[in-house]
């Protein structure tokens, strides 16, 4: 495949990238299923035509291939504070989630009964 071919594979797998960032919601309640999940693999598909583009490189960039890293660098430049919002918005939640946990973990064994196989049994100590 081509340089070229392969610049072109990247402008678009960073633009699907672009707008499947823009669909995801700051309030991470708010998204439908998945859409971080595709927002991940859109990234590993890109990371394997960049590692395919690193095999390739084997000079000066042509005035068409720098025309497509241009267009790639202008979307980049768009796409890291959509990036750094999603990510901040998803570490809230994930801490959020773990005091959650924390709490909740702490009332569990609060209302558990113990076996006491049909005998009472007095807990007062």
């Amino acid at each position: 495949m081509k340089r070229i071919e392969r610049l072109t594979e990247f402008l678009e797998q960073t633009q699907a990238i672009y707008g499947q960032a823009t669909l995801i919601d700051s309030d991470m309640d708010k998204n439908e299923a998945g859409q971080l999940e595709l927002l991940q693999e859109l990234f590993d598909e890109r990371q394997a035509t960049i590692e395919a583009l690193a095999d390739e490189i084997t000079g000066d960039w042509s005035r068409d291939e720098q025309a497509i890293i241009d267009d790639i660098q202008q979307i980049e430049i768009q796409l890291q504070p959509l990036l750094k919002r999603v990510h901040e918005q998803f570490s809230t939640q994930m801490a959020r989630l773990g005091q959650t946990r924390k709490v909740s973990g702490k009332y569990a064994g609060a209302y558990r009964q113990t076996a006491s196989g049909g005998s009472f049994i007095d807990q007062r100590k």
